[in-house]
């Protein structure tokens, strides 16, 4: 059996990048051998997990203060198994503040030991948001750094780490923007309108957006407000949805789903949104979906996070088009009167669709790249790591 391919994901969208870059490599460069720490979509692709994905499923600063012993002890086990498999590469993907941890440790491990492995991670930093500083990290404790943006590569320019823009798989997901039909009801004035919830994939993102969100849910049905509203969501965190929709007493008047098929049935269909800060929002931006983003974390977070932080470029959208696509509540702002208050707002521009599908064409076409596909794309930014034979794969930098 060949040398096999080290890949972790740290959460639900990592996993499902991470099983997209797995068959992108398989498409080109064929059968690979995969271990790490992954979810249930890069368990299909055929990873052999040496750790639980949900260890890392972390977030906000104050959390992982508390949970650092942990991860700690993570890293180092998944270091000495990494050293023990002794993979041809080692991919990650997101969960940057473990990554570079990990990457980080186990560069020292292989220096020790007169070994090396290439170490690749993707989704760069998003040093334009906050952090410029941490692009010296990175390019120290890594040799491939792979790009969904296409700005962000010269950002590590001079840097002793290969970055590459791979385009954004979202971009070839949905499409175009000049062929999305309107919906019936976004075609109309009158009647019940598509409300979609997107509470983030995160347990602590959920207890603490979810109840906003119904809150906000049941004003704007007390004002007159016809909704049809729908909440795709994902396995993790789908009995926790479950349980406070129903503890909310409007679980019965919420279409709860899963899986792939359900998310873009509702970006299809839905007339407005209200969304947790994160990926999603690119994906509903994509899908020319208009609505409001919305985030909340610890005081503790909320406090450091306001200071490290630049809030214009939180959402993704926002920060790739310089122009509030969204706008953006945080934290005490968050309040279910406001999330009321603008998704009213929404549904009363007349113009709110087509600035939403200007948008979505917008940032097709820059994330992209002029690519013929997400695959290609990936399987050009790994040549020089997959087609060297691990024999020859001498490193400059070990």
């Amino acid at each position: 059996m060949s040398a096999p391919i080290f890949i972790l994901a740290g959460e639900p969208s990592g996993d499902a990048l991470a099983a997209r870059m797995m068959m992108a490599i398989e498409t080109k460069y064929g059968k690979q051998n995969w271990i790490g720490v992954g979810g249930d979509k890069m368990l299909a692709q055929g990873l052999k997990p040496l750790a639980d994905m949900d260890q890392l499923s972390i977030v906000g600063f104050s959390a992982v203060l508390t949970a650092y012993s942990k991860l700690s002890a993570l890293a180092n086990d998944l270091v000495a198994q990494i050293v023990a498999h002794n993979p041809k590469l080692v991919m990650t993907v997101d969960a940057k503040g473990f990554s570079i941890r990990l990457a980080a440790r186990l560069k020292r491990r292989l220096t020790r030991s007169n070994m090396h492995i290439p170490i690749v991670h993707a989704v760069a930093p998003t040093i334009w948001a906050w952090g410029a500083w941490r692009r010296h990290k990175f390019a120290r404790h890594l040799d491939g750094l792979l790009c969904l943006f296409p700005h962000e590569p010269a950002f590590f320019d001079g840097l002793d780490v290969k970055a590459s823009f791979i385009g954004h798989p979202e971009a070839w997901a949905s499409e175009p923007a000049s062929q999305i039909p309107a919906t019936a009801a976004q075609q109309s004035d009158m009647g019940t309108k598509k409300l979609c919830l997107l509470p983030g994939s995160r347990r602590s993102e959920v207890g603490l957006l979810l109840p906003r969100m119904l809150a906000a849910l049941d004003i704007l049905r007390e004002q007159g407000v016809a909704l049809d509203v729908t909440l795709p969501t994902v396995s993790n965190v789908q009995e926790q949805v479950e349980h406070i929709c129903a503890g909310h007493g409007i679980a019965q008047d919420i279409t709860i789903n899963t899986g792939r098929e359900a998310f873009l049935t509702a970006m299809n269909t839905a007339d407005v949104m209200m969304a947790a800060s994160g990926t999603v929002t690119l994906q509903t931006a994509l899908h020319a979906v208009p609505g409001v983003v919305c985030y909340a974390t610890s005081p503790l977070s909320a406090f450091i996070g306001r200071r490290l932080v630049n809030m214009d470029n939180v959402v993704l959208p926002n920060a790739l088009l310089g122009r509030p696509v969204y706008p953006f509540l945080f934290q005490e702002q968050a309040t279910p009167q406001a999330l009321a208050v603008t998704v009213q707002t929404i549904l009363a521009d007349a113009q709110a669709l087509s600035k939403a599908t200007g948008n979505a064409r917008a940032l097709t076409d820059m994330l992209r790249g002029g690519g013929n596909s997400f695959d290609d794309m990936v399987a050009q930014a790994m040549t020089p790591w997959l087609e060297t034979s691990p024999k020859d794969n001498l490193s400059e930098k070990a």
